[in-house]
């Protein structure tokens, strides 16, 4: 099934965060002058070709930006009503999620996601204090005051959210901190993503390491190393084995149990194919091979969704998995291998040796593997021997404490 990122306001947002890689793509994506956000027709013209080309009879709509709130309350509306219709003629159901900045939530807001069973997903850093370090308005003012008014409006109106959090340089050393905060906010569904960008450009407004190997990347200051983002979820992990593994749900974990149960992860850089799982769809109805493969470039661009069927779209994403499969000779022989399968392309600049390069995180990776692995497994015990849950936290100091000896 191919994934889709709708971006109805393309890299447009009302707030201009240290660390986004889309503000960028204003250089090239929508020529000056000419208005970032997509046209009504066009988003039903998709609508009504994915209801009709998805195999299965629940088809999936994800929302995301720049912020997506941005394109308005009638856009939305209009979009559920057209949705409504072709789904009848299809016999299909629709789903829809959207991933916001949370600062324009309002009631209205609020009622409409609800009414219509939104997915909402809220970027938020973690408390006052680590939120706003990179989180600010185009003019530098903080955006945590607003979140959280968002937040309220949607706990009011028993919304469903989830929360996603970016780990950098700052917020990476105080994990229980940040998760307990989570917690306290309402979210049952975390999704840490760990940040890393490089600061040399090329002409194309990509990192210089993608075709220069004898480029030299240089992390931005906001970026996590490897090891604060594997100490980071460590320590999460040990808290949510022992006491939250039956009302919180993070995505890394999640994946990883999958995986261990035999099904495919569900993390798009750790799985062996990670072509069409996170396509772009530009608001003027162009395809990219990834939101963070958006370059100018041809050859990541899939073409104009108007003019190719979801057969063709599906072909023209083999060069991203192409770039997953092609991994170091060390990670061919790593441990760890059929859990990550190389990490994700992009974040693949660290130089093994001659024309080989492996993934920024892969350090962090095997610390993280080597420590949650046999809680994983331990959790996989208790699954498939149906044993009570609230013996785990029992089972995970006594499993730990003999791995320490």
């Amino acid at each position: 099934m191919l994934n889709f990122m709708i971006k109805p306001t393309s890299f447009k947002c009302n707030i201009a965060c240290k660390y986004c890689f889309y503000l960028e793509k204003q250089k090239f994506i929508v020529p000056e002058n000419e208005s970032p956000f997509m046209d009504i027709a066009l988003a039903k013209e998709f609508v009504e070709k994915k209801i009709r080309e998805e195999n299965s009879n629940d088809v999936y709509f994800l929302w995301q930006g720049g912020e997506p709130l941005l394109a308005g309350l009638d856009f939305y509306v209009n979009i559920l009503a057209h949705q409504e219709k072709i789904a009848r003629l299809f016999n299909k159901k629709v789903h829809n999620a959207i991933q916001t900045n949370g600062t324009l939530i309002d009631d209205s807001w609020a009622k409409f996601f609800k009414k219509n069973k939104f997915l909402v997903g809220i970027s938020i850093d973690g408390n006052k204090q680590f939120h706003n370090n990179y989180r600010k308005t185009i003019t530098g003012k903080d955006t945590f005051t607003e979140v959280s008014k968002g937040l309220e409006f949607l706990r009011k109106n028993k919304v469903e959210f989830n929360t996603l959090t970016v780990i950098n340089n700052l917020n990476s050393n105080h994990p229980l901190e940040i998760y307990n905060f989570l917690k306290s906010i309402g979210s049952k569904f975390m999704q840490f993503i760990p940040v890393i960008e490089t600061m040399d450009i090329d002409e194309n407004y990509k990192p210089e390491w993608i075709d220069n190997h004898q480029s030299i990347p240089r992390p931005a200051t906001f970026s996590v190393t490897p090891l604060a983002y594997a100490n980071f979820m460590n320590s999460i992990f040990d808290e949510w084995i022992r006491k939250d593994i039956t009302n919180v749900s993070i995505r890394m974990f999640d994946s990883l149990l999958a995986r261990f149960s035999g099904y495919e992860q569900t993390l798009c850089h750790f799985k062996e194919r990670c072509g069409g799982n996170n396509i772009a769809l530009e608001s003027d109805s162009m395809l990219y091979q990834c939101d963070h493969f958006v370059y100018p470039e041809s050859r990541f661009k899939i073409g104009n969704f108007k003019e190719l069927s979801f057969k063709e779209i599906e072909e023209k994403t083999k060069l991203l998995s192409d770039m997953k499969k092609d991994i170091s000779s060390k990670c061919k022989k790593c441990q760890w291998l059929e859990l990550c399968h190389g990490g994700c392309p992009k974040h693949r600049f660290i130089n093994y040796c001659e024309n080989e390069r492996i993934s920024y995180f892969c350090e962090g990776y095997q610390r993280i593997f080597e420590h949650i692995t046999p809680g994983l497994n331990l959790i996989m015990e208790f699954k498939e021997k149906q044993i009570p849950w609230n013996i785990l936290p029992k089972a995970a100091d006594n499993l730990y404490k003999t791995l320490t000896k």
